[in-house]
């Protein structure tokens, strides 16, 4: 059994209330998956967030997703962001699907595993 990441515990408490502003206000989810070799990429994204074979996928920065919140809601993510820059390196955005979009923010831990927060938005 893998060892608990004590990253996700902080993550789990940094995201714990919040609810990312779109046309469905979707709670952010703290969540860990196995590493690999290199920094997060799509396939990593496809294989360990179980993503269908043809759905699309885009990669953003935390900077581009940060500029879609409100401003007056900017300030309760920056404890959240300022965690994820702090504890992972590589961190990347990746929009999964179209309309009703999965969003993983992912980026690597000290020790290898790749971790990160989740959302969904919806983009019409």
């Amino acid at each position: 059994m893998a060892k608990a990441n004590p990253i996700l515990k902080e993550l789990k408490d940094a995201a714990k209330g919040l609810l990312f502003p779109s046309e469905t206000d979707a709670p952010v989810a703290a969540f860990a998956w196995p590493g690999a070799a290199g920094p997060p990429d799509e396939s990593a994204v496809r294989t360990n967030a179980k993503v269908a074979k043809g759905t699309p996928i885009e990669q953003t920065t935390l900077a581009d997703l940060a500029r879609t919140i409100p401003e007056e809601s900017r300030g309760d993510f920056l404890p959240l962001f300022a965690l994820l820059g702090h504890h992972l390196s590589g961190t990347t955005v990746f929009k999964v699907g179209e309309v009703n979009i999965d969003v993983y923010v992912v980026g690597r831990t000290p020790d290898g595993q790749y971790a990160g927060v989740k959302t969904k938005v919806v983009e019409t």
